[in-house]
């Protein structure tokens, strides 16, 4: 047999309040869990975009140098091709002369002139087109290419620590 317990109206809703707070409680405790959760993802996700930022970032760098080195070595090959024309007791046509000033502007304003080897490179170059005669000419313009080779590589080896 069953036995029924009475209660009275105060007690059921004491009770009932008090499930409704358990309840509460356990919802607020899995959303806490949840927010917690999301919290950690999207801190994951705004790591993995900076990443990605400044991995981007490199690689813009990366290519404004390599730009620069081709526009050096276009620059420096058109400059050498002009003087490696003129034989002794020649001089330069007016559209030569033109076309190695402004390679010669060129070059001035690519080279950074604070440091020692660009500074080395620009007074090789001027000292191959003033070179009086076509063996001082190839000396100065060999040592010129071998200058720029090594301010090349240098430039290339920072790119390659820079995407490292």
């Amino acid at each position: 047999m069953m036995r029924v317990v009475s209660m009275d109206v105060a007690t059921i809703s004491a009770l009932a309040a008090a499930a409704a707070a358990v309840g509460a409680f356990s919802v607020a405790g899995v959303q806490l869990y949840v927010g917690h959760r999301q919290s950690e993802a999207a801190l994951k996700a705004a790591n993995a975009a900076l990443m990605n930022a400044q991995s981007a970032g490199r690689h813009t760098v990366a290519e404004f140098r390599q730009s620069w080195i081709d526009k050096v070595i276009d620059g420096l090959s058109d400059y050498q091709a002009i003087l490696m024309s003129i034989g002794d007791g020649h001089s330069l046509s007016p559209d030569d002369h033109r076309k190695l000033t402004a390679l010669w502007t060129r070059l001035e304003l690519l080279l950074n002139p604070d440091e020692a080897d660009a500074v080395s490179l620009l007074r090789l170059a001027d000292a191959a087109r003033l070179s009086e005669t076509a063996a001082e000419r190839d000396v100065n313009a060999r040592d010129m290419v071998q200058l720029a080779r090594n301010l090349v590589k240098a430039e290339w080896l920072t790119i390659q620590i820079e995407l490292q």
